[in-house]
């Protein structure tokens, strides 16, 4: 039913993805002869107000960002339209999640380099006043080349700009979340910064730095900010990526490590210490 409210110029191949919010088809725009990704708003919430303000804020937000390694928009359905969706270019890859299930990345060299593509993309939306707020490895997809896009801007937050929530929930995914996201502080780049921190101690050790039995839990360790030593679940770590990973995933966004470069690609490539506290257990 949903498939009969994109206009005529997209013709959908087929269903390539869904999730709480949207369902994604991988679609041919007839009109340009090119293969697209289509984002459709689910139809219990097409008149759900905040849910297409959500969809149009992510809209808004990748329209203003031209780089490498984020996914493109082509076309947005406007908010007072009956049926809610973007276009974008098609992604034929995988997400990092479903590279870290179907395989361990050994080496803690293609971790950095990884963290790198990822930070590359967020110093260049930070630099327009952008803060994406969902870091996570379903937001980034790897393509059959190579090529890394970050996506999933929906509940991105422009520099300044009043903190969102729904219904009292904090927005976000709590294993990736920052600290001061949590404790609902002012947020910055910073807040990125950590959700890269926690991917790549995931890529490099196969596990999450702060575990929990339930979200509350999860939330409450990374309050805490103590995680295990990364050199304990690959010997291949050395010791500047272990300072690397504790200054990425600093838990305090006070003037610290997190708050020492802007450019978290600069810092993955560099994988310099730092003269800060950092508490790995």
């Amino acid at each position: 039913m949903e498939k009969t409210k994109i206009p005529g110029r997209y013709r959908l191949i087929e269903e390539v993805g869904q999730g709480g919010m949207a369902v994604v088809f991988r679609a041919q725009d007839e009109t340009l002869k090119r293969e697209v990704a289509i984002k459709l708003l689910h139809q219990h919430l097409a008149s759900d107000t905040e849910s297409k303000a959500r969809l149009e804020r992510e809209a808004q937000a990748v329209a203003k960002l031209h780089h490498e390694n984020i996914l493109e928009i082509f076309d947005y359905s406007g908010i007072a339209s009956e049926s809610a969706f973007i276009v974008t270019e098609f992604i034929d890859g995988k997400t990092l999640k479903q590279l870290f299930e179907n395989r361990r990345i050994r080496y803690p060299e293609v971790a950095a380099m990884i963290a790198a593509e990822i930070g590359g993309a967020l110093a260049h939306a930070h630099s327009v006043g952008i803060i994406h707020r969902d870091v996570k490895p379903e937001n980034v997809m790897i393509r059959k080349d190579g090529v890394l896009k970050l996506m999933d801007f929906g509940i991105a937050q422009v520099v300044d700009l009043q903190r969102m929530t729904v219904t009292g929930q904090l927005l976000g995914s709590p294993a990736y979340m920052a600290p001061e996201l949590i404790e609902g502080k002012p947020l910055d780049f910073r807040t990125d910064v950590f959700s890269v921190g926690i991917i790549l101690y995931q890529m490099a050790t196969g596990s999450l730095p702060f575990i929990g039995k339930n979200p509350h839990e999860v939330l409450r360790r990374i309050g805490e900010g103590r995680f295990p030593d990364p050199r304990t679940a690959n010997r291949l770590i050395t010791q500047s990526r272990v300072r690397l990973c504790s200054i990425a995933a600093s838990t305090s966004a006070s003037v610290s490590v997190r708050s020492g470069e802007r450019n978290v690609s600069r810092r993955a490539v560099r994988l310099q210490g730092a003269d800060r506290q950092h508490q790995p257990a």
